[in-house]
């Protein structure tokens, strides 16, 4: 019985969501479908879903690009502070919970100084293609 509980617990965080979104998919599906089949019952053409390609938003990558860097710079610079300099000693997390989020703000930093000196014009052409 006490090996049945690891194996239930897996199943339980792991197999749920799964069944959960097939479930909701396919519920999903059947009454896009049962809607169609409506409309076609009553003598309406239901306009074909072709899938646009969407053009990504340029700045969202970018900033997300620039975050992530940030992110990764200031997980080095913590881990190298709390274990080369006096002060990381004892303190390993607020060191390194610091210099990430202390790097975080300039990435953010980065980005609003990078976006602010690009043209008006393209910031609209981004905006407008969504």
């Amino acid at each position: 019985m006490e090996d049945l509980i690891p194996i239930i617990a897996i199943l339980c965080t792991i197999g749920l969501p799964i069944t959960a979104g097939l479930v909701i998919g396919l519920n999903a599906v059947r009454n896009d479908h049962k809607e169609r089949m409506g409309l076609i019952s009553q003598g309406i053409i239901p306009p074909n879903r072709s899938k646009q390609k969407s053009n990504p938003n340029r700045f969202v990558s970018l900033r997300n690009g620039i975050v992530l860097v940030a992110l990764g710079i200031g997980i080095i610079v913590g881990f190298l502070c709390s274990e080369y300099l006096v002060i990381g000693q004892g303190n390993e997390f607020w060191v390194t919970g610091a210099s990430v989020v202390f790097f975080l703000g300039i990435g953010y930093l980065v980005y609003f100084l990078v976006t602010q000196r690009m043209p008006l014009t393209a910031q609209k052409e981004e905006t407008e293609q969504e």
